[in-house]
């Protein structure tokens, strides 16, 4: 038997980015648990975040931003990024995040993060008390250490860390279990 929990703005499990605003010489960054891809063609990425975030003002003032997805090994700073208020707290200097400059947008991407996406805001929709903010992905970056064959992301060198709302906790994530658009061809009948 399920047993109903009324609306809730759960999704398990959450990735966990690190959306940094602004440009080298002025920056912030956020934990963002509110985050996904959106569209292939173009590629967009979309995210909710309050009004009253440091980094939105950043991102609006240049019309980009990067998503940094951190290692499960960044757990502290990520933590932090998401608690601190970037009105009063240089996040980098009390992290010790490098930046460095993005290849295609003003926006510096995180040097510490494995992966990271460089995004031109291409939308934005208030929805209650949050904008949603589309992106679309002008380029990728991902380091040497966690790329397998053909340039694809090896997920256990990459070690990502996720976010369990509700109970309010970080996590790694398992094993793989199958693979994806092969598994389930043994349930198609033609």
């Amino acid at each position: 038997m399920k047993k109903r929990l009324g609306p809730a703005e759960r999704l398990y499990p959450m990735p966990c980015a690190l959306v940094v605003g602004g440009t080298m010489e002025k920056a912030d960054t956020l934990a963002v648990a509110w985050i996904n891809v959106m569209s292939s063609t173009p590629p967009t990425i979309a995210m909710g975040l309050r009004e009253t975030r440091k980094t939105l003002e950043l991102m609006r003032e240049t019309g980009t931003f990067t998503v940094n997805l951190p290692s499960a090994s960044l757990v502290r700073e990520v933590d932090y990024c998401g608690i601190a208020s970037g009105h009063s707290a240089d996040k980098f200097a009390a992290t010790g995040l490098r930046l460095v400059p993005g290849a295609v947008v003003p926006t510096p991407i995180i040097e510490q993060c494995p992966f990271n996406i460089e995004c031109r805001i291409s939308g934005e929709h208030e929805v209650g008390s949050y904008r949603v903010i589309f992106g679309e992905i002008v380029e990728t970056h991902a380091d040497e250490s966690v790329l397998a064959e053909d340039d694809a992301i090896d997920m256990a060198a990459l070690d990502p860390l996720v976010y369990i709302p509700g109970l309010r906790e970080y996590h790694r994530l398992g094993g793989k279990v199958a693979d994806a658009y092969t598994v389930g061809r043994e349930l198609l009948t033609e």
